[in-house]
């Protein structure tokens, strides 16, 4: 919770009231590894911050699932999409480990907004970085290789390979597994 005060007093110039008055509308929930936050279909009606554990987010068609993000702990975590239009996703997001997690609701979070809009700058802030972490792997899918994309997710997700199995950071990078061991090894060979 330290870390979210300070997102708020130090990186979003507001008063330590602000983050008491967003406080008392928080809830706790815990999932279990492999239980959901989230699944297809719903309409996300939360914002949410990890205080432990991991989750992922994928997309599911014929083929498989495909991972498309990765929350870890002081992560926000939210099907973004769907909160903002308050239409069903189309993402799932799983815990990888038992996490822990405060959430506000898209109804109490828009009551504080309209209460008063200093807080739109938390607002501005989770979707400011929603947006540069999409366009940041959207752009390396474009731009990079595979060992440069793996060299991008180890700096926008510190310690990732010790808490995320490989199979879904493979799926992350759109590489098969075994494609990842052999750049890991090559990387490690090379140094």
């Amino acid at each position: 919770m330290e870390s979210l005060q300070t997102i708020f007093t130090e990186i979003l110039g507001l008063k330590a009231d602000h983050f008491e008055e967003f406080h008392k509308h928080l809830y706790i929930k815990t999932l279990k590894k492999k239980e959901f936050l989230i699944q297809e279909g719903s309409v996300c009606d939360f914002i949410a911050i990890v205080i432990s554990g991991t989750l992922r987010s994928y997309v599911q068609n014929n083929d498989g699932e495909f991972n498309n993000d990765f929350y870890l702990e002081n992560s926000f975590v939210s099907a973004y999409t769907s909160f903002l239009t308050q239409m069903p996703t189309n993402c799932n997001i799983e815990a990888l480990t038992d996490v822990e997690l405060y959430y506000i609701s898209h109804k109490e979070f828009n009551a504080l907004i309209e209460k008063d809009t200093n807080f739109l700058k938390l607002a501005k802030y989770i979707s400011d970085n929603y947006f540069i972490r999409k366009c940041k792997r959207e752009t390396s899918f474009l731009k990079n290789s595979a060992t440069e994309r793996l060299q991008m997710i180890r700096i926008l997700y510190p310690g990732i390979e010790q808490k995320v199995p490989q199979y879904h950071i493979a799926s992350y990078l759109g590489i098969k597994p075994e494609s990842l061991s052999r750049i890991k090894l090559l990387t490690y060979i090379n140094k």
